[in-house]
């Protein structure tokens, strides 16, 4: 595995190498010229291209197109409408990035991105102030799982690399969940403002009223253990809390 150039084998005796131009160009392998015409064509319509050589010559390629899924344009504006602003990190090239961008309406894109590029635009976001959650599922989108301020795997089709490297993985590879679980940490951290404030609230006015006199320790347990409880079935109730439904 060449991180984002390809991948290189020895197959049978044979030196093998599947990946993109760079990739070859880099182990000096010319391309027909009548074959880079029609891997032209296939790249104007948005796909993305392997290229295949053996020992050192060049045999073929192979064209790939994405598949957009259902939910995903639905996800993208539920995502919007909680004031995320989406980008799209690819080490497709221009076009091909532009077709997802367009079906998805994504407007930010950065095409033919290397792990270290990908590392490098999310760390200018992070310079900007800007909380970052990324979102991958191969090995170059290991260092950005990372670096991210939140990190979120693919567990299902997600290489083992990333999984380990993301603070999140999503065991069912279901992308609709992701408005749901940005919606369900901010409703969390409000719990927890709120039951810290209650906690420390209470407690407060249990020492005042125990200095006083008011209070006697029987009272004061039975005060405190009330508090847990409220507490507990206060965070109990993020359980069946939803807001975002697709």
């Amino acid at each position: 595995m060449i991180p984002g150039r390809g991948v290189a084998a020895k197959v049978e005796g044979y030196h093998v190498l599947a990946g993109n131009r760079a990739m070859l160009n880099e182990n000096n392998i010319t391309f027909p010229q009548q074959m880079t015409t029609q891997a032209e064509e296939f790249i104007n319509r948005g796909c993305t291209m392997i290229y295949i050589s053996l020992d050192s010559l060049f045999i073929g390629y192979v064209v790939l197109s994405d598949t957009i899924r259902s939910e995903s344009v639905g996800t993208i504006k539920v995502l919007e409408a909680l004031n995320v602003q989406p980008v799209l990190l690819t080490g497709d090239n221009e076009k091909a990035a532009a077709s997802i961008a367009r079906q998805l309406g994504i407007s930010e894109i950065q095409a033919n991105c290397l792990p270290e590029d990908k590392l490098k635009y999310i760390n200018e976001y992070q310079n900007r102030q800007e909380a970052v959650c990324m979102i991958g599922d191969g090995i170059n989108d290991a260092p950005a799982l990372k670096a991210a301020d939140v990190g979120i795997a693919m567990g299902g089709v997600g290489s083992d690399i990333a999984v380990d490297a993301a603070d999140i993985a999503l065991v069912d590879d279901e992308v609709k969940e992701l408005p749901h679980l940005l919606a369900l940490s901010k409703r969390m951290m409000t719990t927890i403002k709120i039951n810290m404030s209650f906690s420390m609230g209470l407690n407060f006015i249990a020492i005042i009223l125990a200095i006083t006199g008011t209070l006697d320790p029987v009272i004061g347990a039975l005060v405190h253990n009330a508090g847990s409880v409220l507490v507990i079935t206060n965070s109990a109730l993020l359980l069946k809390w939803r807001k975002c439904q697709l």
